[in-house]
């Protein structure tokens, strides 16, 4: 038998192995090129700026500078879901998020944004110096608005920019209504201020700051016409506005731009920035004193030879999420509801053929059909969050009507997963179709995310980057996903060999699989994944000792729990020994700690969970769903525990499974800053799956009954010598 496991690890390891290499090689990107400052810098806002306005017709200067320099789609949101002007320059100045005033939420789809808040214009000075070189101003209450962004927990200071620039010799012109806003230091004073954008001169500085308050091609253009030819030239959509939300056009020019693709490390995709890399491109003309910034990283370029094949990725990213994000929550209710119809469809199928069967005194006989109905309908419910990635491998959006391509693509990815499932070799064995969905659920994901996360980018259940969620490694609806569908393929595969009487092997592949799964989800360059590992490896480990017959002991409990503690925080540290500019949150957060003594990363993990879960009636039954998990595994011989019971005495392994998939929700849930999603997507995979065990055609095999709990049911005994007996200082045996 250890030869046959042997070979199979060894097989699989191959594949996957050369699969990566063999996906890497088809989707490698040519090195990115950093962006150099040889002159003065110009930054122009025109808010609402996106994609689907520009175009050689209608803003024939935006797109010169475009087929010359280098674009991408850029990701504006601050501290509340909708982005205003200025909240957006006050990030752009203080390099972090910050905000002021009243939040904005986000905007339903089909109406219109709420107003944002308008600050007074700074008052001016009076100057003899030329109006278009900018006159003295201050912002009476600017020590009001500083204070209170530094106070928050995560402090901002707007005045950072102009502290450092203005330190280091490199004056700043603001011109308009907000770009003050950015060019303001701690006294509140604005050294170059110009009421009229059209009048400002922009060689009076290094460094021009122009806010419009529309979008304006021709007013750009004669603002740009004086400035001098080594200029850097920076045109963004810096806010959402008056619009709704969604990646907003960036342009940057100049000798010192290849043309190509905007990334940064910040953000690992291509044609793809956040608002606070403009802060570190601002910041970069400081050279080797620039002062690392947590949340933005300096723009590169990913170099195109084609003039508009870089305008063209750029718009079709901003396109493919602002579609996504617009059907997913109407997408997920309807496909949801009509699930649950169908299989309710099916509980009624059920119950006439029982009271038929009642009327008629003779026993109810099984229906194959019936069957195949619950099974059909649960595997393409199982499978449908896979193929909301797995969508991201068909160009939906070239359809002429993207929105439902996208949609009904989804739908029939997932039936043709459940198909396959079903009907594939696999379902001769009893755990063959879930096992079939939860491994395809896990490589996708995690294929996906060693690759830099292009499917879980754009999907669906993904990464939401438009309201800055993440833009790289695993998020919390992927982390439920793969935990969920790694513990379960565990405990199955695990109870296969439990049965066949080799515990350490069942043992080692629950080892395996979790040390993969969770090498994958926490090594800073692939998942870079803090809370996840934290989450995941008491539940691996609490299964492992099941697996090889041993029982859980406080002081075993306390080793498994200290050590996911010291694992995030070997990899956390590790990450802060690379260079800055290649961190991951993880070692921002340790450089916050030793540096500055801060812990606010962990207060905003906890207000961040706490507003998400009072954000609406839904998410606010989720600890519901945990309280529900926990009784149905403690009390089997109630309703609702008895209704898994005859599945957990016919599958070995499952109940500590289901009880190592709960603990890991429960901690991902406390641990992550949006762990609240964690719970009910974890559940979406996990009740289709369980219906499809209890109702495959070939599921029937009788076995002892288990008694206890359905997390720790006792099972048909097999010679083992490596079984521990629990003892009386145990937690709970196995």
């Amino acid at each position: 038998m250890l030869r046959r496991w042997l070979v199979c690890v060894l097989s699989i390891a191959i594949v996957a192995v050369g699969g990566s290499y063999l996906i890497s090689f088809l989707t490698q990107w040519p090195a990115a090129k950093q962006i150099h400052q040889p002159g003065p810098l110009i930054v122009i806002s025109q808010p609402t700026l996106s994609w689907d306005q520009v175009s050689e017709k209608r803003t024939p200067h935006l797109w010169k500078l475009a087929e010359e320099g280098a674009v991408g789609a850029l990701a504006t949101r601050s501290l509340s879901s909708h982005s205003c002007d200025a909240q957006s320059w006050l990030t752009l100045g203080a390099g972090k998020r910050t905000s002021e005033n009243t939040r904005v939420p986000m905007t339903p789809p089909g109406e219109k944004p709420e107003p944002c808040w308008i600050p007074s214009p700074p008052t001016t000075i009076t100057s003899d110096a030329p109006s278009g070189d900018g006159a003295p101003a201050v912002y009476p209450l600017w020590q009001r608005v500083r204070h209170r962004a530094l106070e928050r927990s995560v402090p901002a200071d707007p005045s950072h920019i102009a502290t450092r620039l203005q330190g280091a010799g490199q004056c700043i012109t603001a011109a308009g209504r907000f770009a003050p806003l950015a060019a303001t230091n701690p006294q509140g004073r604005v050294e170059h201020y110009v009421a009229d954008p059209a009048t400002v001169d922009v060689n009076a500085c290094p460094i021009t700051f122009v806010s419009l308050m529309t979008p304006n091609d021709t007013l750009m253009e004669r603002i740009l016409a004086k400035a001098p030819a080594n200029a850097t030239i920076v045109v963004a959509g810096l806010s959402d506005a008056t619009g709704p939300e969604v990646l907003h056009t960036v342009v940057i020019n100049g000798p010192g731009v290849p043309h190509g693709l905007l990334t940064s490390n910040s953000t690992r995709q291509p044609g793809v920035l956040q608002l606070t890399d403009l802060s570190a491109l601002v910041f970069s003309r400081l050279g080797d004193k620039a002062p690392h910034q947590p949340e933005g990283r300096r723009p590169a370029v990913q170099p195109r030879d084609d003039p508009t094949s870089a305008i063209t990725d750029a718009g079709m990213v901003a396109m493919q999420l602002r579609i996504e994000h617009g059907l997913s929550a109407d997408f997920l209710t309807r496909f949801v509801l009509a699930m649950v119809g169908l299989l309710g469809a099916g509980v009624v199928w059920w119950w006439v053929r029982r009271r038929r069967a009642k009327k008629s005194g003779e026993p109810l006989q099984p229906s194959a059909a019936l069957r195949w109905w619950f099974s059909g309908c649960a595997a393409i419910t199982a499978s449908m969050p896979v193929s909301t990635w797995l969508i991201g491998l068909v160009p939906w959006w070239a359809a002429p009507e993207p929105r439902t391509a996208l949609g009904w693509g989804v739908v029939g990815i997932a039936a043709l997963i459940g198909a396959l499932a079903l009907l594939g070799p696999w379902r001769r064995w009893p755990i063959g179709p879930p096992v079939f969905i939860a491994v395809v659920t896990l490589s996708v994901l995690l294929l996906d995310v060693i690759h830099g996360t292009p499917l879980q980018f754009v999907s669906m259940m993904g990464l939401q980057p438009v309201y800055g969620g993440r833009f790289y490694g695993m998020g919390n609806v992927g982390d439920a996903l793969i935990a969920t569908s790694a513990l379960l393929i565990c405990a199955l595969l695990a109870g296969v060999l439990v049965r066949a009487g080799h515990r350490k092997l069942a043992a080692a592949t629950v080892i395996l699989i979790g040390l993969v799964t969770l090498l994958i989800d926490g090594t800073p360059v692939w998942g870079a994944d803090g809370a996840g590992p934290l989450a995941m490896f008491p539940a691996f480990a609490y299964l492992a000792l099941n697996a090889g017959g041993l029982s859980l002991t406080w002081r075993r409990a306390a080793l498994i729990i200290g050590s996911a503690v010291a694992i995030v925080g070997t990899i956390s540290v590790l990450d802060y020994l690379r260079p800055p500019q290649y961190r991951t949150h993880l070692g921002d957060f340790v450089a916050q700690i030793r540096y500055h003594g801060d812990f606010s990363g962990l207060e905003r993990i906890v207000m961040a969970n706490w507003v998400m879960l009072k954000s609406n009636v839904l998410t606010a039954l989720v600890p519901l769903i945990l309280v529900l998990s926990i009784v149905v595994l403690l009390t089997p011989s109630r309703w609702p525990g008895r209704v898994l019971l005859p599945l957990v005495e016919r599958i070995p392994m499952l109940g500590q499974g289901l009880a190592a998939i709960v603990v890991c929700w429960i901690l991902g849930f406390v641990s992550n800053d949006s762990g609240v999603s964690i719970p009910p997507t974890g559940m979406l995979l996990l009740a289709p799956l369980l219906i499809v065990l209890a109702t495959a055609p070939n599921g029937d095999q009788p076995v002892e009954p288990a008694t206890g709990s359905l997390a720790h049911p006792k099972q048909p005994s097999a010679p083992d010598a490596d079984v521990e007996t629990a003892g009386p200082g145990s937690v709970s045996g196995s």
